[in-house]
């Protein structure tokens, strides 16, 4: 189990690991980002359209690929990223 699908169902932090996965993975798709955070695949979009929707997060896709144009005016970069490495308890 990775440490991203570890943090309980509901939880923040599997949100900002959702953003951080799209942000360092190059040619960000839906595998490749449900391969770096364990999450399954509607897990996944259900947090990038809520990432859009509650945090005004910009993640624009374009054919397969997801690309993070905003963070918004509430996420930090720094703690999703700690977040995406299971360093946020």
């Amino acid at each position: 189990m990775s440490k991203v699908s570890s943090y309980p169902k509901g939880d923040l932090r599997r949100m900002l690991a959702v953003i951080a996965a799209v942000d360092c993975t190059p040619d960000a798709t839906l595998a490749k980002v449900v391969a770096k955070t364990a999450l399954d695949k509607k897990t996944v979009s259900n947090l990038i359209a809520k990432a859009a929707e509650q945090a005004e997060v910009l993640i624009v896709k374009t054919g397969p690929f997801y690309v993070l144009h905003s963070w918004g005016p509430i996420i930090n970069r720094d703690g999703a990223h700690l977040a995406l490495a299971g360093s946020v308890k």
